[in-house]
C-alpha cells in the first residue's frame, strides 16, 4: 500500500468521524430546545390550569372550606415552577374538593355557565397532561442520546445541566371528564 492510499483512508475516516460528531451535536442541540420549548408549554399549561382553579374557587362552585383549600393551592400553584411540588398540592386540593353534582345554593353560577368553567377545566387539563408526557419524552430521548460514548467522548453536550423529568400528580378528579 502507498502512501497516498494511506493518507486518503485516514482522511476519508477523519471526514466521516467528523460528520458523525457533527450530526450528533445537531441532535442533541435540537433535543435541548425541543426540552425547553416543552418545559414552557407545560408551564403554560400548568399556570392555566391553576388560573382556571382560581376563577372555579370564586365562582362558589364548591363550599367555602373546599374553595378556600383550592384558593390557596391555586395562588401556591402559580407562584412556583413548572413541576413543582405546588402543582402536585393543586391536583390534591382539586380532587378533594371533588366538583359536585349539583352547585350549592346561593351566588353560584347558572348551569350553562358551570359546564362551561368546567369544560374549560377539562380541557386545561387534558392539555397539561400531554404537555407533561411531551416534556418526559423529550426528556428520554436527551438522556438517551446523551449517554452515548461519541457524545461523552466529544462533551458534547457542552455544559448543559442533563435535563429532567416532571413526576406531578396530575390524574384528574374522578368526576372530571377529560376527552
Amino acid at each position: 500500500m502507498l502512501w497516498t492510499e494511506i493518507v486518503l483512508i485516514a482522511l476519508v475516516a477523519a471526514v466521516v468521524i467528523v460528520a458523525l460528531v457533527w450530526l450528533a451535536a445537531g441532535r442533541i442541540d435540537r433535543l435541548h430546545r425541543r426540552v425547553d420549548r416543552a418545559w414552557a408549554s407545560l408551564h403554560l399549561q400548568l399556570t392555566r390550569r391553576a388560573s382556571l382553579a382560581l376563577l372555579l374557587a370564586h365562582s362558589h362552585v364548591w363550599e367555602a372550606e373546599p374553595s378556600a383549600a383550592v384558593t390557596a393551592a391555586a395562588r401556591a400553584a402559580l407562584q412556583a415552577p413548572p413541576g413543582g411540588r405546588e402543582h402536585s398540592d393543586l391536583t390534591a386540593a382539586l380532587r378533594a374538593a371533588a366538583v359536585p353534582a349539583a352547585a350549592p345554593t346561593g351566588a353560584a353560577p347558572t348551569g350553562g355557565e358551570r359546564d362551561a368553567l368546567l369544560y374549560d377545566m377539562a380541557a386545561v387539563w387534558y392539555r397539561a397532561l400531554v404537555a407533561r408526557r411531551f416534556l418526559n419524552d423529550a426528556v428520554s430521548l436527551t438522556r438517551r442520546l446523551r449517554s452515548r460514548r461519541l457524545v461523552r467522548f466529544f462533551h458534547l453536550a457542552g455544559g448543559t445541566p442533563m435535563p429532567a423529568t416532571c413526576d406531578i400528580d396530575d390524574a384528574p378528579p374522578p368526576n372530571l371528564t377529560i376527552a
